[in-house]
Parts: structure tokens; C-alpha cells; sequence
């Protein structure tokens, strides 16, 4: 089995061999095959890579959000590290089970992609944000309203009592992405899980929206998961960053390293391909080729085809993840075997 990356020697949550299959009529998706991943205490992991790379299901694996039928976690373990000493393997509990539901919101929790959808539109902010506050502490309606209008101001949204009596309807992209926030971290969660909380908004509002996240995670003494296919929105905020492909992590390493020293053909291809502010004459080199399906089985590595260091070696065998350095610095390439 390939090690277990590890971002501090304090874990909060180790995530060991995951596999989450969508089992369909006509195939078996493999979306997340084989994951490894350790989130410490008061840290910031970024998780980057295309889309259909596994990010988003690794992220709904975490909260025990995957449906079933048609989707399973068919093998791993997701180990987390409780403040009594406690060590709760996520992927035994029952999905819809009272353990679990206390975990999810209480001491894990998640922004999701889309504001919009993700906030019920029959309900009011306050209602909304209430319910969860209601259901994981001991707090009467209202109480509850009052920590609702509290984490309304600590996001910094303008007239919060206001807010509370509207519907998502009424609020701009920015305002519902801050709402979202503030739903996650009312009961103060140790773990944030961000799935793209940037996505479709505008680049002021991006800076605002991380600038709020990073303060908050200061005053929570959280640790947050930010999962996105922004390199630049990454390089801001996190620690350390595991770029994936195809369901796997195929580069580990901290963020000046992967940066500066990239080692995956992969990730120095999404580097190649982000523009730099101030460099007009730098040209953009994309990836060639397309992520294979997540449906074939591929014998080799599922880089290859698209990999300009190809070998004979790489169509033959799969790479495992292992170290190239002291600095925890690991990739799964042929290249520095």
C-alpha cells in the first residue's frame, strides 16, 4: 500500500487507501481509487487537479455523503482523530447513523460548490443556519437565531438581522458563498471542507472569500481541506498541496516545493498552463489529451498517454507514491524511481 501523506506530526484526519466506486448498468467508475491523505491540526491542504480527477467524491466520502446505490466506498479507512484521544474510522459508521450526523456539521464540515443549490430556497438564512446549530448544540430557537445573526457579522455581511428574515434568492453569489460559510463553521468544526468555495465568483470576491476563510481559521483553530483546480487560489492560502489524477494523489508536497520544484510531468504541466500576472510573453502550454474515463482499467500509469517523458516501463506498471526527499516531497512517477 503506498504511505500515507502527512502534512504535521499532529494528524487530525488520515485518509488510507479510499476507494469510492459508482457502480452502473454498463461500468463500474473507479472515482476515487486509492487515495492517501493526512490533514493536520491547523493546517491548510489544498487538493487540486482537473476535472473528473476524484476531488469532489474524496470530499463527499469524507462527510458520508456518497449515495448508495449507486456509489460505495468499497475499501480504505478515513481515521479521525477526536480531542478526547478518540479514533473514529468514518467509513464504518452508518451513513445515516446518529454518530455520524453528529460528526457531520459538528466536527466536520463542508462548503459546497454551489451556494445556490446547496442553500434551500423555501427557507430563510436564519431558519437555515438555526437548524444546524439547534441540532448539534443545546440551544433553544432563540439562541440559536442569535449564533445564526453572530456568524452572519463574523463573515461580514452588511445589516445581519436584516439577512436573517431573507432567501437565498435575495442575496448576490458573494453574499450566498458567505452564508455557506458561516452555516459551516457555526458549531466551530475542527475540519472545513471547501469544494471549490470560489468557484463563479469574481476575482475581488475570490480574495475576500479566502481572506475571510484564512481569519476564521485563525479564530476557530480549524483546519481546512480546499478543494479546487486553481493553482493561483491555492499558492494564497494553503500549507501543503496534493495534486490528483484519475482518483489518485500523484504529487505531495509542501507549496514553495511543488511550486518551485515540481517533479510530476502532470503537475508541471498545470503549472505551464497557468498564466502569470506581468509576463506577456510567457506562452501557456496546455495538456495534451484528455483525463481517460474513470470506467477502463489501465494497466500502467493513467498519465501516459498524455506524459512527454513516456516509457516502455510506464504502459507496463503502475508508480507508486514514494518520497524523493527529507522535506516529505512525494511522486508517483517512473522518472525518479
Amino acid at each position: 500500500m503506498e504511505p500515507t501523506i502527512k502534512s504535521t506530526p499532529e494528524p487530525l484526519l488520515e485518509i488510507k487507501n479510499l476507494k469510492t466506486y459508482f457502480f452502473l448498468e454498463r461500468a463500474t467508475v473507479k472515482a476515487v481509487n486509492g487515495v492517501n491523505l493526512t490533514l493536520g491540526r491547523q493546517s491548510t491542504l489544498g487538493v487540486v487537479g482537473e476535472s473528473g480527477c476524484g476531488k469532489s467524491v474524496t470530499a463527499h466520502s469524507i462527510m458520508r455523503l456518497i449515495k448508495e446505490p449507486p456509489g460505495k466506498i468499497v475499501e480504505g479507512e478515513m481515521l479521525l482523530h477526536q480531542d478526547d484521544g478518540t479514533v473514529v474510522d468514518l467509513v464504518k459508521l452508518n451513513p445515516r447513523g446518529r454518530q455520524i450526523r453528529e460528526i457531520r456539521g459538528g466536527e466536520i464540515a463542508m462548503i459546497f460548490q454551489e451556494p445556490m443549490t446547496s442553500l434551500n430556497p423555501l427557507h430563510t438564512i436564519g431558519d437555515q443556519i438555526a437548524e444546524v446549530v439547534m441540532l448539534h448544540q443545546d440551544v433553544n430557537k432563540k439562541q440559536a437565531l442569535e449564533r445564526a445573526e453572530e456568524m452572519l457579522q463574523r463573515v461580514r455581511i452588511a445589516a445581519p438581522a436584516q439577512r436573517l428574515h431573507e432567501f437565498p434568492h435575495q442575496l448576490s453569489g458573494g453574499m450566498r458563498q458567505r452564508v455557506m460559510i458561516a452555516l459551516a463553521l457555526s458549531c466551530n468544526p475542527k475540519i472545513l471542507v471547501a469544494d471549490e468555495p470560489t468557484t463563479a465568483l469574481d476575482v475581488t470576491v475570490q480574495a475576500q472569500i479566502l481572506e475571510l476563510m484564512q481569519e476564521l481559521q485563525t479564530d476557530f483553530d480549524s483546519s481546512i481541506m480546499l478543494i479546487t483546480h486553481n493553482l493561483g487560489v491555492v499558492s494564497q492560502v494553503a500549507d501543503e498541496i496534493a495534486v490528483m489524477y484519475l482518483g489518485k494523489v500523484v504529487e505531495f508536497a509542501d507549496v514553495h516545493t511543488l511550486f518551485h520544484n515540481p517533479k510530476h510531468p502532470y503537475t508541471e504541466g498545470l503549472l505551464k498552463s497557468v498564466p502569470v500576472l506581468g509576463k506577456k510573453t510567457k506562452m501557456l502550454i496546455p495538456i495534451e489529451g484528455m483525463v481517460p474515463s474513470a470506467t477502463i482499467d489501465i494497466r500502467g500509469c493513467a498519465f501516459a498517454e498524455r506524459c512527454p517523458h513516456r516509457m516502455q516501463i510506464c504502459d507496463e506498471q503502475s508508480p507508486e507514491l514514494r518520497s524523493i526527499g527529507s522535506n516529505g516531497h512525494l511522486v508517483a512517477c517512473w522518472l525518479h524511481e
